[in-house]
């Protein structure tokens, strides 16, 4: 048996810093904890040390909604992340479309606020791609940009109707202009020419490695089917675990088609039930449904109680009566439900489905909801009552340049305070849990971490925080993102207490000295899975 000595820490699990300065590992599990020279003397052999020199050692990061499959297929295509001007966007583009001999020029990344709020157009593209198709998702993979070889190829014109979970942006005369909102993009990727699964395995894996050096042990790939012209990342996940290759604990969510009935509801839950069988034999377990209810404010897609201000709600994309047949049909399966609502409308929605459940079958699974951009009062005290995790994206709980740009002039500065109500939920005793989206926004869960207890952008001390009354403490927020993630997927306790799988995570600092502001400087300097140094 193998053992590992961690020593000169600083330890914190279950949302306290330990009395302890080392813990001792063998054969992958964590076997004591307490001072340096007890740990040795319990260990005796030590075969590897690892010394934190003072730094935070925690359970491993868990990364509870992020799309690693996702980011895997963006890195094969024109990667516009991070391109800050429209310049460097079509430098981009022209280069990735010079290089590549694709029938098709695919990718994304592009930020929203470089366009008017209709988003970029078609003609644009063309001047870019003249030669073949081209279709390009924003930085929130909520949007797509096509060029006019694009649209022909999908059959968009003047006459196609708007999907019932999308919109066309359109011309004044009612021409496609070129950009395409939510289930509007799926008139378009049935068109693209997949990927080899060889190919995303090997992104996959490298991205994986990228997230493991974050301090990532565990997470959950949120979207596991055919939508937006991204595959089924399932099959890229079983050759990795075939071959030995992905490190971590992966866990994943079976995506709810759009076209879903209730006289399909039954068909779905089986085939369900026989890909968990078969992904989770695999190493990969996947007995979680992922219902995404409405869309992002930024788009008007967000399914809201009060009005936009052209005086629309947003989108639905499933009727409450499907919602509250499909949740308890999921959950009496023993399928949990995880569901993607940012407007209060949709998380009310969400809530009933929940409700509809019978409270035995809620006990045996474990539902969330993810984003909560804003929430009834009313509905705050319902995830508690109906034992539902808030699965929170810290990142974005700041007036970042898209917020201040795009989401408060469309909700009104007034609700400003209302965003990402995360310490009303934990008042009201609701367990919490957190992810990243990535790659919408960084998987580093140090500045998700930094957002949720400033409410400012990294690096921004000075910026006026965004709802400061629903900041966490960094305790609260370090325990969401290890033990409540960890518990939620089901992966393990996610504590550093005996008998605990050794995932570690060994910050270079300990960030409860020093200033909040700072806690964003904080990096993961080693990262151990199983007892295993992975990242160092």
């Amino acid at each position: 048996m193998s053992s590992l000595l961690v020593a000169n820490g600083v330890l914190f699990s279950s949302g306290t810093v330990l009395d302890a300065d080392a813990l001792g590992v063998r054969d992958g599990r964590i076997v004591v904890v307490g001072s340096h020279r007890d740990v040795r003397d319990t260990l005796g052999r030590v075969d590897d040390e690892l010394d934190a020199r003072g730094g935070l050692v925690t359970p491993g990061f868990v990364d509870a909604h992020l799309h690693l499959g996702g980011g895997a297929v963006d890195a094969l295509r024109c990667d516009l992340a991070g391109a800050e001007t429209l310049d460097e966007i079509d430098r981009r583009i022209r280069a990735f479309a010079v290089d590549t001999g694709s029938a098709w020029v695919v990718g994304g990344g592009w930020d929203p606020t470089l366009f008017p709020p209709t988003g970029p157009t078609a003609a644009h593209l063309d001047a870019l791609v003249p030669d073949r198709p081209a279709f390009l998702l924003d930085a929130d993979h909520h949007g797509g940009w096509a060029n006019s070889a694009a649209l022909v190829a999908a059959g968009i014109d003047r006459a196609t109707p708007d999907p019932s979970d999308g919109r066309i942006e359109r011309a004044a005369d009612g021409t496609p202009s070129g950009a395409l909102r939510e289930g509007a993009m799926q008139l378009v990727s049935p068109h693209i020419p997949p990927h080899e699964t060889a190919d995303i395995a090997r992104a996959l894996r490298t991205v994986s490695r990228s997230a493991l050096a974050a301090g990532i042990t565990g997470w959950q790939e949120a979207a596991l089917g055919e939508y937006a012209g991204y595959p089924d990342f399932s099959h890229a996940y079983l050759s990795l675990l075939h071959d030995g290759s992905l490190i971590g604990r992966a866990t994943g969510a079976i995506w709810v088609p759009r076209n879903l009935t209730s006289d399909s509801i039954g068909a779905f839950v089986a085939e369900c039930l026989e890909r968990a069988r078969v992904n989770t034999a695999a190493g990969f377990p996947t007995r979680t449904a992922k219902l995404m209810l409405d869309g992002i404010v930024e788009t008007r897609t967000a399914h809201l109680c009060h009005p936009y201000p052209d005086g629309s709600h947003g989108l639905s994309y499933f009727a409450p009566e499907l919602v509250q047949q499909l949740v308890p049909a999921l959950n009496a399966a023993g399928i949990a439900v995880h569901v993607h609502a940012l407007g209060d409308a949709a998380v009310h929605d969400a809530l009933d489905g929940f409700d509809a459940v019978p409270a035995a079958d809620r006990s045996r699974v474990r539902n969330h909801i993810a984003h909560l951009e804003l929430i009834s009062p009313d509905d705050v005290p319902r995830f508690a009552a109906l034992g539902v995790t808030a699965n929170c994206q810290p990142y974005w709980a700041c007036a970042n340049a898209l917020v201040r740009q795009v989401t408060l002039p469309l909700l009104g500065d007034d609700r400003a305070d209302d965003l990402y109500p995360f310490a009303a939920l934990r008042t009201a005793g609701a367990a919490l849990a957190m992810g990243s989206d990535w790659p919408v926004s960084t998987f580093d869960p140090w500045l998700g971490v930094h957002v949720a207890v400033t409410r400012r952008p990294p690096g921004e001390a000075d910026a006026e925080p965004l709802g400061a009354a629903h900041a966490l403490s960094l305790e609260t927020a370090l325990d969401a993102y290890t033990r409540g993630s960890a518990d939620l997927l089901g992966i393990g306790p996610g504590t550093l207490a005996p008998g605990a799988a050794a995932d570690l995570a060994i910050a270079d600092r300990d960030p409860f000295v020093g200033p909040a502001s700072d806690i964003h400087e904080t990096r993961t300097n080693a990262t151990v899975v199983a007892g295993e140094v992975v990242a160092l």
